[in-house]
């Protein structure tokens, strides 16, 4: 064929879609306004002639791909011009009627409120509003997105359609006004919200998807095209549409809670948006979709749509819930899905479905006659009438067909409605015939792109970081010891550094109209992709710290091993999340305050734990930034850099558009900044602005060791080295002595080294006071004891004691209450004692200082949000004063919550609000912790974490609890880590990130207490592992099953009494630090009886000043690789002493050749198991694993963890029973299941919240167990009739528990005659044990928890 003729013959094809789509699309067009109705039809359902912003932009897009293929032809008739102006007519026409309501733009996107909505639909011919703002769904925030990712791609294009800078200005406001969809629920493409239409709006993975999709389109579009200038560019901020594209990514492929799936997510992973970049999620989406939803005529909207059936009544907008389930397999289909599965097929390159979907679609169309066509458009002499495809909206099951198509889906005919055509789908169809035809290219519909972002493959991006000194003499001291660093000074005068709230207030006046009356994007904080961005003004360039570094108000940043563990997490965000060219830029500002203020370390002062803590933590800091210069962090590359360095490899983006804009003060910006800085810089840990040098506190209540951050890296010196250390944390001492600061109260000194205890402990806190020694008892809201109090207080050199009468004082006056001989108000005493314990790292006491001064971490909301868009619920206290976060919430509204609801203990809000910080930061960094989990309930995550204490150091509630408390802000997310981790104390190197910097500060096992030790087949297994410091750095024992770890440096030993079946005692001697500690190991092992079985395990190193009698004494004890142990080897030893050395067991492993193997040492007890039955042993005589598996069940009770598919068998089981009981509680069958569908959000949503009955998180576990094994049963016997009544949690539980303690009972002749069991060993006097050694069984095996409720479930069959 010559180039002639195909152009002949594509003339002909472009002048019949031509023809159709002047017939059926742009004859409807308003020759006024350029609006079009979404059909002429007028039905029983609703008017369809207004003009739906949706189906606006839906219905254009064949005329603009006509377009675009007469403009490729080079078209001279005029048509190319003419359908280009339709379109623009169009799009002009929606942008006016959203621009008249501009005010409303300008109040939603600071309150997402629905009466402030644009509206969804307008006047065809005026572009006047045509409904109130509550009679119609308005909100609908995939319609205004779709419009924008339309206008992205037409002025790519080359079409010109935004003509004003006030225009640009409107559309940046949509921006902002879209920004935030993954957060604000709405009525979504379908206008109704919850499936039921009962006006309750919700999250859409169409409206987020299509939110996603905008964002990305219209970023770094400049709406004036190829002769626009910086002030016509449409800027999005990257932190806003990483959360939307993570939220749509946890979304699907559920469309909503009520919704489990919907055609509508084609238009997501596909034409037009072309949102999702996972091509897995995208398959898995399109099939799960296809299998659900697909029939001959179409795809149904979702499952149990009424819409249109011939059941729906008409006289109501809504359906009952009880209702929804008559609609199932008659669900109308709609073929429009079919249109979008052509055009997916042609944009992936899947032309076969494009084929298959092509036909259906035919077969679908109902012919019309058109006008004639001339004989210009034919190539006959004659005119002929044109054939007009009209495609329905949807296809209904007529009622006489209806009880048929239920026993039988997809069986009987449909018969199209009224709504001929939909001119939605018309469009669509047009548009895969014109790309079919290859008439109109996917690269020309799609100018951008977006097609191209699905990515198979992981990124590797580099993050650059720059470290800054505040002062010449940090950077001079600094890189004495190989950190080298730039002073602000010092970078080049044509690059500034600004804090992140600076950039905040800059993007502050961007889409600023004072004629429209539209401010910029409201001030919230730009997050680290935002910061991590370069920015240029007219050549200049600005940089920007990151926003989590600028929290000095709460106590978290007071920690430096937090502060790490932030800084590890916000870089593995950024390399995750970055999708700029060019690498991303992190700056860091290090000050005095933040690297100073150390003391000289002496590891052999007498009452330095608390120093040597705080030492250790500045020093894991300066580490950690050392560190970066081997070029990874946690797994991410990573490359230091001087600021000017990284300009020519970082992303910058263009601040030009503040020159167009006269309202924006950019030198106010710079100046506030800039003393914004200075003040941060030079503040204070007090209020006199006299710059004085304070007291050195003497000696500090003793402290728990803190914890030790992973070294690495290569630069000059030994940053590990003590000596090293000494050094520098000396030259930065001097450096930040000229900040010390003077206080109104004593300073601190060690009175007291016995364990405090909680203030609000009985209403009346017992207080020491110096120098006095008596107590004095006081009782909170009494002001009788208040002058004694103030001058305990104006006494006190305790730092306990004084926030414990600060306390008391403050449940007498108000804050601004002034105490005359302390020259102070009571707030501003408060603030000394907060800033003491922060500088101090007294934990307990900040945590109870920030809960009485009401102390709230800024970036919370942002925390609770990173949670709720990834579908977990929060929340907040206990019992019958719990509440439940199901959407993002202000920081005002929160506050209020805290208050309210955390009432327990004074310090409980401070630590709920840690708890979210770190659960915002794990979830946004390892999702996967958080798999089989839809609830987070911080009071019981307490609990874990108390429970977590308790198995680490064997101590009962009350001093876990204190334990917890004292954990600094590190060691407590790092104990988080531990317990989200699914079964990670079963595995304790399974993440060893996380368990070697796990806190020395949770104290060793209790020597006075005795543990028992189960037996396993009448014997006991000891299995143990030793890590140097470079091979892991731990010491691991396992007996029996329980495992246990060696938490300091130096030797560990455990004792076991293999007559009494006790572990002893565990001690721990530091031999690398002293040859005291060396000498105590060597009475130790002197001191150990006949008999007694011993393991000895090195951690970290024990040769630096190990002793010859340490060693001689464990030669005797049978080792004999003791003596060629080196400078940090791996050892291991197990041993009887006085036992022959042929049965001992003993591995050594040479530093950085890894750990030693796991060796193991089996112990018969058959002859000698004479332990006598008593609560604490009885344990021993059933069935256990030694508390693993009742600590897993109370660890995920109080996560609410559950097994996969667990919801949606749930539901399986409640369709075939009455309901679920619990107690007094009912889940009922009706309404629950005719309501919801197996897979919906709210249907797990509601079986949560029904198991939150149970209060004890172990039966809560055993109780999904039972559900688990109901579903076991149903799948082996499917025609076992299990479900006719009420499935009773409780009574199956109780009874399983009954048959495992009849049993053991029964067959243990000891527990018969026992005197413990002397008054009866029935099962009703002694259920509470029996449940807590059920808890304790595995949940298979020979002996478990799946045997014993499986026969009291086939029971209940019976």
């Amino acid at each position: 064929m010559t180039i002639e003729s195909s152009r002949h013959v594509s003339l002909h094809r472009l002048d019949y879609y031509y023809s159709v789509i002047q017939a059926t699309i742009l004859s409807k067009q308003n020759a006024a306004s350029g609006l079009m109705p979404a059909s002429v039809a007028i039905t029983s359902h609703g008017d369809y002639t207004d003009a739906w912003v949706r189906d606006n932009v839906y219905s254009i897009y064949a005329v603009y791909g006509l377009a675009l293929a007469y403009r490729r032809i080079d078209d001279d008739s005029g048509r190319a011009f003419e359908l280009e102006h339709a379109v623009i007519k169009l799009m002009r026409g929606l942008l006016f009627s959203m621009m008249r309501q501009a005010p409303k733009v300008e109040e939603f996107k600071k309150t997402q409120t629905l009466e402030n909505a644009l509206h969804a639909k307008y006047n065809t011919a005026t572009g006047e509003t045509v409904v109130g703002d509550f009679e119609w769904g308005h909100l609908q925030i995939d319609a205004t997105s779709l419009f924008l990712v339309a206008l992205a791609d037409m002025t790519t294009s080359g079409m010109m359609i935004i003509y004003t800078h006030d225009e640009v200005d409107f559309v940046q406001n949509l921006v902002f006004y879209i920004e935030r969809a993954y957060r604000t629920p709405d009525y979504g493409i379908w206008e109704r919200g919850n499936k039921i239409n009962h006006g309750q709006p919700e999250l859409n993975s169409s409206s987020i998807g299509m939110a996603v999709a905008a964002l990305r389109a219209i970023n770094g579009i400049n709406m004036f095209g190829k002769r626009g200038g910086p002030s016509s560019v449409i800027h999005v901020l990257p932190d806003e549409l990483t959360r939307n594209a993570t939220t749509l990514h946890s979304f699907l492929p559920r469309e909503s809670n009520s919704k489990e799936i919907d055609g509508s997510v084609l238009s997501v992973i596909s034409f037009p948006a072309f949102a999702c970049t996972d091509a897995d999620l995208i398959q898995r989406t399109k099939t799960e979709a296809k299998t659900k939803l697909e029939g001959k005529y179409g795809w149904k909207r979702f499952l149990r749509d009424g819409h249109q059936t011939e059941l729906e009544d008409t006289s109501r907008l809504h359906y009952n819930p009880n209702e929804l389930k008559q609609f199932e397999n008659i669900e109308s289909e709609w073929p429009l899905f079919f249109a979008y599965l052509v055009l997916d097929g042609l944009f992936t390159g899947d032309y076969e479905q494009a084929k298959e979907y092509r036909e259906k679609l035919d077969s679908l169309i109902i012919e019309s006659k058109g006008p004639q066509l001339s004989r210009s458009n034919t190539n006959s002499d004659t005119p002929c009438s044109l054939t007009l495809p009209l495609i329905p909206e949807l296809y209904y099951v007529p009622r006489e067909n209806i009880e048929a198509e239920k026993q039988n889906p997809r069986s009987q005919i449909r018969v199209p409605n009224d709504n001929l055509p939909l001119v939605w789908a018309m469009s669509l169809y047009f548009l895969g015939g014109l790309i079919s035809d290859e008439l109109l290219s996917p690269s020309e519909i799609d100018p951008l792109g977006r097609r191209m972002n699905v990515s198979k493959h992981c990124k590797d991006t580099v993050v650059q970081i720059v470290l800054l000194s505040e002062d010449e003499a940090l950077q001079n001291t600094l890189s004495l010891y190989g950190l080298e660093t730039q002073t602000i000074n010092q970078i080049s005068s044509t690059i500034t550094v600004l804090p992140a709230n600076a950039l905040a207030e800059v993007y502050a006046g961007l889409g600023m109209n004072e004629k429209l009356k539209m401010s910029g994007r409201p001030k919230r904080p730009v997050g680290i992709l935002g910061t991590s961005r370069l920015y240029r003004m007219q050549g200049h360039v600005y940089a920007f710290t990151p926003h989590f570094m600028d929290n000095d108000d709460f106590y978290l940043n007071s920690d430096p091993d937090y502060l790490a563990s932030a800084f590890e997490s916000e870089l593995r965000f950024t390399s995750q999340h970055w999708f700029y060219p060019g690498r991303p830029t992190v700056v860091v500002l290090l000050s005095n305050a933040l690297l100073g203020g150390m003391r000289t370390f002496n590891p052999l002062e007498s009452n330095s734990s608390h120093n040597t803590s705080t030492e250790l933590s500045r020093k894991n800091l300066l580490n950690f930034f050392m560190q970066l210069r081997g070029g990874t962090c946690d797994g991410v590359r990573v490359r230091l850099s001087r600021l000017s360095e990284t300009i020519n490899t970082g992303n910058i983006e263009s601040l030009d558009f503040l020159i167009s804009k006269p309202d924006i003060d950019w030198e106010y910006i710079l100046l506030t900044a800039r003393a914004s800085r200075y003040k941060s810089m030079h503040r204070k840990l007090g209020y006199s602005e006299t710059i004085t040098q304070a007291g050195t506190p003497g000696h500090k209540t003793p402290r728990l060791q803190g914890s030790t951050f992973q070294k690495g890296g290569h630069f000059h010196g030994d940053a590990s080295s003590d000596k090293h250390f000494k050094e520098l944390t000396s030259a930065l001492s001097r450096l930040a002595s000229s900040m010390e600061p003077s206080f109104r109260l004593k300073d601190h000194e060690d009175t007291m080294s016995a364990a405090r205890k909680n203030p609000t402990d009985n209403h009346k806190p017992a207080l020491t006071q110096s120098p006095h020694p008596e107590m004095l008892a006081l009782t909170l809201g009494d002001p009788s004891s208040f002058q004694q109090a103030v001058q305990s207080l104006s006494a006190s050199v305790n730092l306990y004691d004084q926030i414990d009468l600060m306390q008391y004082l403050l449940s007498c006056e108000s804050m601004t209450t002034y105490i005359e001989t302390l020259e102070s108000t009571l707030q501003e005493l408060l603030e000394e004692v907060y800033l003491k314990a922060r500088r101090l790292q007294y934990w307990s006491i900040a945590r109870q200082a920030a809960g009485l001064l009401h102390k709230n971490v800024p970036s919370l909301t942002i925390s609770i949000t990173d949670l709720i868009i990834r579908q977990k619920q929060v929340s907040i206290g206990s019992g019958d004063r719990e509440y439940l976060i199901t959407t993002p919430v202000g920081p005002d509204a929160l506050n209020t919550m805290l208050a309210e609801y955390c009432t327990d203990d004074i310090r409980e809000g401070p630590v709920v609000q840690e708890i979210i910080i770190y659960l915002g930061s794990f979830i946004r960094t390892h999702p996967s912790m958080f798999d089989g989990i839809l609830r987070l309930r911080t009071h019981h995550i307490i609990i874990a974490l108390r429970e977590e204490v308790r198995r680490m150091s064997y101590c009962d509630e009350e001093e876990a609890i204190e334990h917890l408390l004292q954990l600094s802000p590190f060691e407590l997310k790092s104990l988080l880590a531990t317990v989200l981790s699914p079964h990670l104390s079963d595995h304790p190197h399974a993440k060893p990130g996380y368990s070697r910097r796990l806190s020395q500060s949770i104290p060793h096992t209790d020597p006075s207490r005795s543990i028992p030790i189960s037996v396993v087949e009448n014997a006991i297994l000891i299995r143990a592992q030793s890590g140097g410091y470079l091979d892991g750095n731990f010491a691991t024992v396992d007996i029996n099953g329980m495992v246990l770890l060696g938490e300091g440096r130096g030797v560990h030993v455990w004792r076991i009494d293999p007559e009494k079946l006790l572990l002893l005692e565990h001690l721990s001697f530091d031999t690398h630090i002293s040859e005291e500690a060396s000498e105590a190991l060597s009475n130790c092992l002197e001191s150990l009886q006949p008999d007694t079985i011993v393991i000895v395990a090195c951690k970290d190193d024990m040769t630096e000043h190990i002793t010859s009698s340490a060693l001689f004494s464990l030669e005797a004890l049978g080792s004999e690789k003791a003596r060629d142990v080196q400078y940090r080897d791996s050892y291991i030893f197990i041993g009887k002493k006085g036992g022959h050395r042929k049965d001992n067991v003993e591995a050594h492993t040479i530093s950085g050749q890894g750990p030693t193997a796991w060796i193991e040492k089996h112990i018969d007890i058959k002859t000698h198991f004479t332990t006598e039955v008593t609560a604490d042993t009885i344990g021993l005589f059933f069935p256990n694993t030694n508390g693993k598996w009742h600590h897993r069940r109370k660890n995920d009770g109080a996560l609410n963890r559950v097994p996969q598919q667990f919801f949606s068998d749930t539901w399986k089981l409640l369709d075939r029973s009455q309901g679920l009981k619990i107690n007094e509680h009912r889940l009922l069958r009706d309404p629950t299941v005719l309501e919801m569908t197996a897979e919906e959000f709210n249907f797990a949503l509601a079986v949560e919240g029904f198991l939150g009955l149970y209060t004890n998180p172990a039966e809560r576990q055993v109780a999904v167990e039972t559900l688990t094994v109901m579903t076991m049963i149903q799948q082996r016997y499917p025609d076992k009739n299990t479900m006719e009544a009420m499935i009773d949690l409780p009574w199956i539980m109780n009874r399983a528990i009954q048959l495992f303690w009849d049993k053991w009972i029964a067959s243990t002749p000891r527990l018969q005659n026992c005197s413990f069991l002397s008054e009866g060993a029935d099962y009703h006097c002694h259920y509470e044990l029996a449940g807590r050694l059920f808890y304790d069984l595995p949940q298979q095996g020979a002996e478990c928890t799946f045997t014993y409720l499986t026969k009291a479930i086939l029971e209940t069959l019976a």
